[in-house]
């Protein structure tokens, strides 16, 4: 009754709405269906309810039995495999919070804070610019961990304030999964009510737990710095730090000061926050001569005179060195969900990832900067590793002649690098638009960025009179429409009801097997002879014709195929769709990804050395035997 006016009240029942999803994520009930290829596919779903509506409804967990008495990993026919389910941090990778009222620049923190300034977090100077949590991994004192970038938390649901609950229930999920907290404040503004109420709230509920800090950002300038910043001491949550997030003043000084708290709290794990003071101590304890304070007289005399057989304090300080090695990490494949405002990118994520990772609404241009969510398939012998599923999903790409100068100019740009570092993209489509011009062009960006892609239709449950043929005239419609991408499996989903979206991982796994294929020349040559033979290259109309002499296959990623010819500039684009449709008629293994055709001239001593063996054009092929002139 009293949430609007009374913040903590609020907080205080947003964390038991949070407690009470995580109990009915424990229900899970079983629903088994048959996906393409004869695999049997066994899900796990449980129903979760959330205060926002349109949030999927089924929390999704996916293994593959196929139909042979034994899969490759080993396992029994019938029996189930690993299932892929949400990604768990690691605890020796703790994460930090990073929370207070809008524009104080807790954006721009964080981009300091990972070293992420030129493609980190979207900062402007206007509120409201980051709304969904977002992770980034960062690196201080030798310590990996994880900065949260939260939205600007006003307590008021009025309508000049756009998601303001859905930011608060972002906000709160972070604070619950961190270590530690870091609330930022403005020190050109001063201290205000909303800040007051801020640091009441953390105070209360959250100082007993978790440490919490307060950051006076703004605060470059030596001679007022401090002064700005001795006003929050009145917030109750010990010294402020002065920084400055654009030029990076007192950051470091925030870190330790946190990192000392965290500590003292044990919120993190054993031995967090502590790698740097051990190597020293450690450092110290080899370079000493006399007594340490741990040893007796019969220990320091043996280290003195190096007879010691443990050699305990170098063995301390190689076992201090060596906490500074990096571990081996997962292997992690980046999917892309990309497409136009509105067409349910958001909606499919929150269906994959189970939860409310993004904020959905009808509104367009709800989702700003890029979302990363992590699933996780449980490692399979003989690797001792698991498989991360990074999803990624981003603002959607309007028209750019409609994209002004500003944060939507970022946001787009945001998009256009998750194509570029993505090893398979989710091109979504509104099923009952059909196909506009701007999936084409986005169809034609991922073509030519070489990314595999799996085209998604989303909101097939909203296409009304279908029935048997539906489905065939769907596929033959999205093909002749978006030629750019022919060659991409088609999905007709819905994250409404979550029809469908089980078969995405399958077509992921798909794609990046294709991704990566790699086909051997002998093969790729025997394929070349049989198109020159059933379509020779064109010639022109001066008698000149191309000449295909062999191809290998040089990379993958796209899978990149060269093609020695006499001269390149006679293959013309229709040829090269030719061999590009009778390669993957020949080969399996290439539906999902682009193959990059490169057309190579012969060099001009490969041209000299045919003529010294063969002879000038018209004298009857008599010439030098090379590589042996001697020889008769």
């Amino acid at each position: 009754k009293h949430s609007h006016t009374n913040p903590i009240m609020w907080c205080r029942l947003t964390a038991l709405h949070l407690v009470l999803v995580q109990l009915v994520h424990q229900l899970p009930t079983v629903k088994t269906f048959l996906l393409p290829h004869r695999r049997h596919y066994t899900t796990t779903t449980t129903t979760t309810t959330s205060s926002s509506s349109s949030l999927p409804s089924p929390f999704i967990f996916y293994s593959a039995v196929t139909d042979n008495d034994t899969t490759e990993d080993g396992t029994a026919r019938g029996q189930q495999s690993a299932p892929i389910r949400q990604h768990r941090r690691p605890k020796k990778i703790p994460l930090i919070a990073i929370v207070g009222r809008p524009n104080v620049g807790k954006s721009a923190l964080v981009n300091r804070i990972a070293g992420s300034q030129s493609g980190g977090a979207i900062v402007a100077d206007e509120s409201g610019i980051t709304r969904d949590r977002t992770y980034r991994p960062a690196e201080f004192l030798g310590e990996n961990f994880q900065i949260c970038d939260t939205g600007g938390l006003v307590f008021d649901d009025d309508s000049a304030t756009l998601f303001a609950r859905e930011i608060r229930e972002q906000a709160m999920i972070a604070i619950n999964e961190a270590v530690g907290v870091i609330l930022v404040v403005d020190g050109l503004v001063g201290l205000t009510s909303l800040d007051d109420d801020l640091a009441r709230f953390l105070r209360t509920e959250v100082a007993e737990k978790i440490p919490v800090v307060v950051a006076v950002n703004k605060c470059e300038s030596e001679v007022s710095g401090l002064v700005n910043a001795a006003e929050f001491w009145s917030l109750g949550l010990g010294e402020p730090f002065a920084v400055s997030a654009i030029h990076g003043v007192g950051t470091a000084e925030l870190l330790e000061g946190l990192f000392e708290r965290i500590v003292e709290k044990k919120s993190a794990i054993q031995g967090f926050g502590t790698k740097v003071k051990t190597l020293q101590a450690a450092r110290t304890a080899a370079r000493s001569k006399g007594p340490l304070e741990d040893e007796d007289e019969t220990d320091y005399f043996l280290r003195k005179y190096g007879l010691d057989p443990e050699n305990k304090v170098l063995k301390k300080y190689e076992e201090a060195l060596a906490a500074f090695d990096e571990e081996e990490q997962p292997e992690e494949i980046n999917i892309a969900i990309i497409g136009r405002p509105n067409v349910g990118k958001s909606s499919l994520l929150n269906t994959l990832f189970g939860s409310q990772r993004a904020i959905v609404s009808p509104v367009a241009g709800t989702t700003r900067d890029s979302i990363d969510a992590l699933m996780e398939r449980p490692p399979t012998p003989p690797s001792t590793l698991p498989t991360i599923y990074r999803f990624i999903d981003t603002a959607g790409i309007r028209r750019k002649g409609k994209v002004n100068f500003g944060p939507e100019f970022f946001m787009v740009n945001r998009a256009l690098r998750a194509i570029r570092r993505a090893d398979v993209v989710l091109l979504v489509l509104d099923a009952t638009d059909g196909v506009t011009e701007q999936d084409r062009v986005l169809a034609q960006k991922i073509a030519d960025d070489g990314r595999a892609c799996v085209i998604v239709c989303n909101k097939w449950d909203a296409v009304v009179d279908k029935d048997s043929s539906t489905y065939d005239t769907s596929v033959k419609y999205f093909r002749s429409e978006m030629p750019q991408v022919r060659w991409a499996p088609i999905l007709f989903t819905s994250a409404e009801t979550g029809q469908r979206c089980g078969k995405i991982y399958p077509a992921v796994d798909e794609a990046i097997e294709a991704h990566r294929r790699r086909v051997s020349t002998a093969v790729l040559n025997e394929v070349l002879r049989d198109a020159v033979l059933w379509q020779p290259p064109p010639a022109k109309r001066n008698g000149s014709q191309a000449k295909l002499y062999y191809c290998q296959q040089v990379s993958t990623r796209p899978p990149t195929i060269i093609v020695y010819v006499n001269d390149p500039k006679l293959i013309n684009d229709n040829y090269r769709r030719f061999l590009d449709r009778k390669f993957r008629e020949s080969l399996d293994g290439f539906e999902a990804t682009p193959i990059r055709w490169i057309f190579r001239g012969r060099r001009v001593r490969d041209v000299m050395r045919s003529r010294r063996m063969n002879g000038q054009p018209g004298d009857g092929g008599t010439g030098t035997s090379y590589p042996f002139p001697h020889a008769d």
